[in-house]
């Protein structure tokens, strides 16, 4: 239920740059309903870009895992 009110507020408003706070609204919205997540920060080269997204456990939460792929995580919080 979380998950799908997330995805449909990417509906009215773009979800390009805006993964870090995306994120961090997700994970505490769920850590308030005592669910346990981690938040991940990820870079590629060639060109430059960071992304993050929601993981529980290998599930990624909040995008696509062809997306995170193209990413190495650096930080997990």
């Amino acid at each position: 239920m979380e998950l799908r009110a997330f995805e449909h507020a990417r509906l009215l408003r773009s979800a390009a740059d805006r993964c870090l706070p995306r994120s961090i609204a997700l994970a505490l919205r769920l850590a308030r309903r005592d669910i346990h997540t981690h938040i991940v920060i990820g870079v590629r080269s060639d060109p430059f870009g960071a992304h993050c997204w929601v993981q529980q456990g290998d599930a990624v939460l909040n995008d696509t895992a062809e997306e995170v792929l193209r990413y190495t995580p650096i930080l997990v919080v």
